[in-house]
């Protein structure tokens, strides 16, 4: 397929890690059905050793395009996405996940928000979820962990200092080119970045909120807007409650592996101490949110403990080797 010859206006970066067939097949279809000019985006998408490894002309042939395809070998999103920006030539970035079908309009409209409003750094909108299979409430409460949201038709903007309802999630998330460099140049020479974000079979995430931070501190804010929307198809084997507990304790240990990297500390109570606080935390949540947001909140909370505890031991160890007893 020919290549492309005039300078894009965006950088489309797809991460997989051996995608499901007609999942990513969904996905790039969406991407060939936009109602931006094939001249004017990109596509990029990171191979993170999936196994077989993907092929460039069954890509092109989904996609209706020419598909730069890189192949990222460190094992993580994280890692993912610094390939992909490091291959990618626009202004503005796109991420989507391999389980992403986004509306046809939707790059289209990520030019003009980001025309229309030069203080938004970092963006997203709608994820409406296509679940494999039925799910009651117990689970439902736990889809926005899963990358599922949708806040209704106002726009919300705010500091990607802080979380919010305007900090966007990784699914369509878009990025001005200052910032995503300074991202990948922080992953590149920060050890602990890269533990951010899914690892194979670990649950980790936070990625999007480090954007979020390093977007701040170039002086952009995050917004949510509706008019982006997209469709996130969510496996069945993700909807069992096993899978969603494992996903809450990894959110749990990113938010304190992403407070220590942005230089706040986060409270540590161990011993039975910090058992009694999970159990105070489970029954407050209990009385006030009920018994399945208390579950799986459980869960969060466990994941920091854990994580707090560990970054904990590793700061007493680092310690002592500086200043050993005499």
């Amino acid at each position: 397929m020919a290549t492309q010859t005039t300078a894009p206006r965006l950088s489309v970066i797809m991460c997989t890690y051996n995608p499901r067939p007609d999942l990513i097949a969904r996905a790039l279809r969406a991407v060939s059905v936009q109602t931006l000019p094939v001249a004017e985006f990109e596509l990029v998408v990171v191979d993170n050793n999936s196994s077989p490894a993907l092929e460039a002309g069954r890509l092109e042939r989904l996609a209706g395009r020419p598909v730069n395809l890189v192949m990222q070998t460190l094992q993580g999103l994280t890692y993912a996405r610094v390939a992909g920006i490091e291959a990618s030539n626009a202004q503005l970035i796109c991420f989507i996940d391999d389980d992403n079908e986004i509306a046809p309009d939707y790059l289209e409209n990520a030019l003009k928000i980001a025309s229309d409003e030069p203080a938004l750094g970092m963006f997203g909108g709608v994820a409406d979820g296509a679940l494999e299979r039925r799910i009651g409430a117990a689970k439902a409460a736990f889809l926005p962990f899963l990358g599922v949201r949708n806040l209704g038709a106002q726009e919300l903007t705010g500091s990607g200092r802080n979380w919010g309802p305007w900090e966007p999630i990784g699914a369509g998330l878009c990025v001005r080119r200052a910032i995503a460099e300074q991202y990948a140049a922080f992953v590149n020479t920060t050890q602990s970045a890269g533990g951010l974000g899914r690892r194979g079979g670990a649950l980790l995430s936070g990625e999007d909120s480090l954007i979020s931070r390093i977007g701040d501190r170039l002086g952009f804010e995050g917004g949510y807007r509706p008019a982006l929307s997209l469709r996130h198809h969510i496996t069945a084997p993700r909807l069992t409650l096993r899978y969603l507990a494992r996903l809450m304790e990894g959110h749990g240990r990113s938010y304190v592996i992403l407070e220590n990297i942005c230089g706040r500390d986060v409270e540590i109570v161990g011993g039975a101490k910090g058992r009694k606080k999970l159990f105070m935390h489970f029954l407050h949540r209990l009385k006030s949110e009920g018994p399945h947001m208390a579950a799986g909140m459980f869960f969060w909370d466990l994941g920091n403990f854990r994580q707090s505890r560990e970054q904990k031991n590793i700061r007493d160890l680092l310690a002592e080797i500086a200043h050993p007893e005499k």
